[in-house]
């Protein structure tokens, strides 16, 4: 007997749903709001950023953030309190790799800044006016934050620790001087100066060379009294006699053709 259209079709397995475009679990879209957020400040500064906006770029209801982030300035929070997460860990997994406390603090200045290349969107919110200008900064906020600054303290500490008593600078003072060293440095990459005063092609190793010397003079003025010098002075091999005696006229040649000096350092501070 043959089976209607109907009766057929009822006999047939069930299609599996497939997921909606737009459909997050309830973690996944938190995490993609954030993600989302930093690539649209890194591209279109953080006047652009709108949790509207963020929806329609991820697909989903332009009520769904509001399940994770009350507003706008939730989300910059969150965005920011992320970032020095991220930030801190950062900054102790380069310092855990460090040979001495002198070496570790160098690593500690180099990842400092090579956060601010890679995550340039983050790196913007974490530092900028939209927190520092609206009053004191949320509990968690502000505990990540100071997470990040005391891996640079507690370097410093195990570096001064060598230092004689009664010629010990101030940990607070040397920890200011850092952080103002290595944001600089980074502020001066991200907003263009040093990139506009040099080929695209040339700049990032004229950045790198750079900071890398001023990482040296940094690392030389705190290594104790009596061990003075840049790390590259203190290792670097004697010249023989023999090259020290040759005419002046010699010397000078030799300078100009042989490239950078002996021990001069670049570092490398982004992928």
């Amino acid at each position: 007997m043959r089976t209607s259209n109907s009766d057929s079709h009822g006999d047939r397995m069930p299609r599996r749903a497939r997921k909606p475009r737009g459909r997050y679990h309830h973690g996944e879209l938190r995490t993609a709001l954030l993600e989302e957020a930093a690539a649209v400040v890194e591209s279109e500064g953080i006047t652009a950023l709108s949790l509207r906006d963020l929806a329609r770029r991820l697909g989903v209801s332009h009520a769904a953030p509001a399940h994770h982030f009350a507003d706008r300035a939730a989300l910059v929070v969150e965005l920011a309190r992320d970032g020095f997460e991220r930030f801190a860990a950062a900054l102790e997994t380069a310092g855990a790799q460090g040979r001495d406390p002198l070496d570790r603090l160098r690593r500690i200045g180099e990842a400092y800044v090579r956060f601010a290349i890679e995550h340039p969107g983050r790196f913007r919110v974490m530092f900028g006016p939209e927190l520092s200008d609206d009053g004191p900064m949320p509990a968690p906020l502000a505990e990540a934050s100071e997470r990040s600054y005391q891996v640079v303290v507690a370097a410093l500490e195990t570096v001064l620790a060598r230092w004689p008593a009664g010629r010990r600078p101030s940990t607070d003072a040397v920890a200011f001087t850092c952080w103002t060293i290595g944001h600089g440095a980074a502020t001066l990459w991200l907003d263009g100066p040093i990139r506009r005063k040099a080929p695209p092609s040339e700049a990032r190793a004229l950045f790198e060379l750079r900071y890398a010397a001023t990482l040296d003079l940094l690392v030389g003025a705190l290594a104790p009294p009596g061990a003075r010098g840049t790390p590259a002075q203190r290792t670097r091999p004697s010249r023989t006699r023999d090259v020290d005696r040759k005419p002046p006229r010699d010397r000078a040649r030799r300078r100009q053709h042989s490239g950078p000096p002996r021990g001069a350092r670049r570092v490398r501070v982004g992928r």
